[in-house]
């Protein structure tokens, strides 16, 4: 049963749901993460996250009527299902401060940072017959990084692998943009690509494909029928030299008009797409 510690002003509490909104070092300090929206709440549930604390407004009113506005059925049913540690009901002008949306959310909520993901990633590898691992080289845009990992879990990744000084997938930005597919995908940072390729060469005999706008063949002649890691560069630099240097495919996607590259989210899509083709992806829908 949760404990019910209401809210009134912006004391302590509140400033944790303020930073863990906004501060990177203080979410990767104490493994928490602010969390909003409708489709990343029930994402996070469905995945099996583990709720610390949920805020809701105790106080909202109808316009025009004077009795006060009831939560939703929906925030009733997220409110049970997640069974958080604590509930801190507030004034709906304080959760409204919380938020980045428009239209806030009913719910805004503190949940604990996974940290299996290693053994998560072993045990999706194991599972497939041709695993596909994603593998971001440096990523600045938690928008972009959220975007890639909407469409690896779409297109049948096992993982995403970060390295270097990389965006935070516990970036409200990127949880938004991945449509909460964050939760069901195992993302694992890595301090370097020695790191990563220790880590790759582990788990089995995988192609390592990278993607350049100097890639030495196209994408679609490339064959993707074994396990591969799809390497996606630095949306500025693309990959780094030293994953140039480890992959065993260059490649690159044939493009018309006055752009040199893609974005680096459609790009890592479309790559995506392309190896899901070759393996006769036929989706679940």
């Amino acid at each position: 049963m949760p404990q019910l510690r209401p809210i009134r002003s912006r004391n302590d509490m509140f400033q944790l749901y303020e930073t863990l909104r906004r501060n990177r070092e203080k979410r990767t300090h104490m493994k928490l993460y602010f969390l909003e929206g409708v489709h990343p709440v029930e994402q996070a549930i469905a995945a099996g996250e583990r709720f610390e604390s949920i805020a809701y407004a105790e106080d909202k009113r109808l316009s025009g009527w004077a009795e006060d506005k009831r939560l939703s059925g929906w925030a009733e049913d997220m409110l049970r299902k997640a069974n958080p540690a604590v509930l801190h009901p507030m004034p709906a002008a304080l959760l409204a401060e919380l938020s980045d949306r428009e239209n806030p959310c009913e719910l805004v909520c503190i949940l604990h940072q996974r940290t299996d993901a290693e053994s998560r990633i072993r045990q999706a590898v194991q599972a497939s017959k041709s695993p596909l691992l994603v593998l971001c080289d440096r990523p600045t845009s938690p928008g972009n990084l959220g975007t890639i990992i909407r469409s690896a879990d779409a297109f049948g990744a096992c993982a995403v692998l970060l390295t270097g000084h990389a965006a935070d997938h516990y970036d409200t930005q990127c949880i938004r943009a991945s449509i909460g597919t964050v939760f069901h995908l195992p993302v694992l940072p890595l301090n370097s690509c020695e790191t990563a390729v220790d880590l790759i060469r582990s788990l089995g005999d995988f192609q390592i494909a990278g993607t350049s706008a100097k890639g030495t063949m196209c994408f679609h002649e490339a064959d993707f029928a074994k396990p591969t890691v799809l390497i996606v560069g630095n949306e500025t630099f693309g990959m780094s030299k030293a994953w140039k240097e480890a992959c065993d495919l260059l490649l690159r996607i044939p493009i018309y008009g006055a752009a040199s590259s893609l974005n680096v989210g459609c790009a890592a899509s479309i790559c995506l797409y392309e190896i899901a083709r070759q393996r006769d992806f036929d989706g679940h829908r």
